[in-house]
């Protein structure tokens, strides 16, 4: 299979964003990780467009639109650059952070999605920066935790509000990274609400820190579904009600099975989902559209 790498103005790449979220994020995406991971592998590669499988489209989605007000500026330039540099929607594709995708006209091009809130589109990670793991982990406290901005998304009110009564489940506000490290670390399980964007970086986060991820939210962002086998290292729900049902089940259960799927949840997160390790993906995604 070969790439063609749309010839893209630099000024629809911006090298910087406002600020960073999570706060001890560095100022690097998913975006300009696939871009780095596609300049690295010439053998992908081609110069003619002619003979491409597919055109890979790299603006960086995110960054511009943070840059412009959320996506409420710029979209008319933004609109005639895509125009412009898409010479076959067909056999097109991008990779955006941004949750509710371009936010202008890319035709039929595919649009691999870090957190999408829309119908369309394949899921990919939603990375951050690793979190320094503290030589010594705390012992375990809570069955689950959730730490975060609770008014990101009703489902996140309604499962603070059911929750908030139940000693072992520990629902909190707090994003402060140490203490945010620490409750995870505490817990067998981290509930990960949907925020704006359908995942959050929380499931991803919680991975890397090797506990065991909830992602609660109406569609199932989970990556490479065709690929990982989730089910052996996390969970997902729909509603507040299956999560209440999960935990309940889980109470009675043994759990070091927990600590095992928190153990292979890890695994996954270092060794297919961390940065440059989810980007095969995206080619195996790409082959088996074009078989």
């Amino acid at each position: 299979m070969k790439i063609y790498i749309l010839p893209v103005n630099k000024k629809f790449q911006p090298q910087s964003q406002p600020f960073q979220y999570p706060a001890h994020n560095k100022d690097f995406g998913m975006e300009q990780d696939f871009h780095k991971y596609i300049l690295k592998h010439k053998e992908l590669l081609t110069q003619n467009p002619d003979e491409a499988d597919w055109h890979y489209l790299p603006i960086y989605w995110n960054r511009w639109h943070i840059s412009h007000d959320f996506a409420l500026t710029g979209l008319a330039e933004l609109q005639q650059e895509a125009s412009r540099c898409i010479l076959d929607d067909a056999k097109t594709f991008t990779i955006c952070q941004y949750a509710a995708g371009p936010s202008v006209n890319i035709g039929r091009s595919i649009v691999f999605l870090s957190s999408r809130n829309t119908k369309k589109g394949i899921d990919i990670p939603l990375l951050c920066s690793p979190h320094k793991i503290p030589a010594i982990r705390p012992s375990k406290k809570y069955l689950a935790c959730f730490n975060g901005i609770i008014v990101r998304h009703p489902l996140r009110k309604e499962m603070a509000e059911h929750f908030k009564n139940q000693d072992d489940i520990s629902i909190g506000g707090t994003i402060e990274t140490k203490l945010f490290v620490k409750k995870i670390l505490e817990s067998y399980i981290a509930l990960s609400p949907r925020g704006y964007g359908g995942n959050s970086y929380r499931f991803f986060e919680a991975m890397q820190l090797g506990v065991v991820p909830f992602l609660i939210s109406d569609i199932d962002t989970r990556p490479f579904k065709r690929f990982i086998d989730w089910d052996e290292i996390a969970f997902f729900a729909s509603t507040i009600f299956e999560v209440q049902d999960k935990l309940d089940s889980l109470r009675k259960s043994d759990k070091s099975d927990l600590i095992s799927m928190g153990k292979k949840a890890f695994i996954c997160w270092r060794d297919h989902l961390n940065y440059q390790k989810w980007c095969p993906y995206v080619i195996k995604e790409l082959k088996e559209i074009t078989q």
